[in-house]
């Protein structure tokens, strides 16, 4: 039986009004159930969490020498003491502390790496607990699982203030930005970033660190530097005391592939350049080798090669797979030792991407603070 017209309207007029306030109900609950959690993961994380003292003499022209009171964050990664800031906190420092719980801590630089603005400190833990108890630490998570739309919190020190966090959302995976590369894909987050923030650690929704925060981009976007890579550094500065890149020799880019009849389009790397007297000039690589993939990661894009390659290191064995002259071949190649006098000039976004070496970073602002 057909209900009348104007019954119809009015049920459908109640329908309407029930699913907005069911819908706004929901929302606020979901809003208040986010709000629960970004302080609780903060009230947990904070303790861990510590400011970044550094000063080191500047000498301007015909002015005396002064002191250089450089600020940051950083947080602790293990209970022996060992924490991660950004290096342009501690570049060329004389002496380094932390503030925490009230303390000045000296602290002990064990690596720094400019390239990726990443730096390792250590505190005698002796002398922030008492005997018996462990420095609290947070928990390095695997960056590998960040995507895009991945809420983040960022926590620092801004301004020299208390720590804040900072929420935003995963809003890309950047190998490079404007005509600057990366060594490695960084994770660019919505989240706004103070002087004084520099070297705090971005955390998932479950409180681990999948980032570190290394530069601030425009339009409130920070970038953070992939936990991953942050692990494969630490375990460099702790073996061999700085950071260690192996040495390729040639210079790859990316263009466009349209397939035939227009069906399908997509990208490919190829090979610029061997330079002579090289790793990749002794295992045969040739000009306008298209890379396949590196071991079992497929090579797509120039991101696919520097994420790959910077993990190696220097007596690595690394097996590519290539397309030459419409025949597929595999080429070993055994990463070598960067020569001294190697430049270290970065490339632009669309001409040859050094792998033989790592680029400059962005040119982005920093995140640490001067006093």
């Amino acid at each position: 039986m057909r209900l009348p017209t104007s019954i119809s309207r009015r049920s459908a007029l109640t329908i309407f009004c029930v699913l907005v306030a069911v819908h706004s109900v929901r929302a606020g609950s979901l809003l208040e159930t986010i709000d629960r959690e970004v302080s609780s993961l903060y009230d947990q994380s904070q303790d861990a969490i510590v400011k970044i003292h550094a000063t080191r003499q500047v000498s301007p022209i015909g002015i005396p020498l002064q002191p250089g009171h450089r600020i940051g964050t950083g947080f602790f990664i293990d209970d022996a003491g060992r924490l991660l800031t950004v290096a342009a906190v501690v570049t060329e420092a004389d002496r380094c502390w932390i503030e925490w719980r009230g303390k000045s801590i000296d602290a002990e630089v064990l690596g720094l790496d400019p390239a990726t603005n990443l730096a390792l400190l250590k505190i005698d833990p002796a002398l922030a607990v008492e005997a018996g108890e462990k420095l609290p630490h947070l928990t390095l998570g695997d960056s590998d699982k960040v995507r895009v739309g991945s809420m983040v919190i960022a926590i620092g020190f801004p301004f020299d203030l208390p720590s804040a966090p900072s929420v935003g959302f995963v809003s890309g995976i950047d190998i490079q930005t404007g005509s600057r590369v990366f060594v490695t894909s960084h994770i660019r987050a919505g989240c706004k970033l103070s002087p004084g923030q520099g070297g705090g650690p971005l955390l998932n929704a479950s409180g681990e660190v999948v980032g570190i925060a290394v530069a601030a981009h425009a339009g409130d976007q920070a970038y953070a530097l992939p936990v991953n890579a942050a692990k494969k550094l630490v375990a460099d500065f702790l073996g061999y005391g700085q950071a260690c890149y192996g040495w390729v020799g040639l210079n790859v880019g990316q263009r466009r592939r349209v397939w035939p009849e227009g069906t399908m389009e997509d990208t490919q790397v190829f090979v610029q350049q061997v330079f002579s007297n090289t790793p990749a000039s002794v295992a045969g690589f040739r000009n306008e080798d298209l890379l396949v993939a590196i071991k079992t990661n497929n090579v797509r894009r120039l991101a696919d090669v520097l994420n790959t390659m910077f993990y190696y290191h220097v007596g690595d064995h690394v097996e590519f797979t290539i397309l030459r002259d419409g025949a597929q071949t595999n080429i070993t190649l055994i990463v070598g030792q960067r020569p001294a006098d190697e430049n270290e000039t970065s490339a632009t976004a669309a001409v040859p991407l050094p792998i033989n070496r790592p680029a400059a970073l962005p040119s982005v602002q920093p995140v640490s603070s001067d006093r």
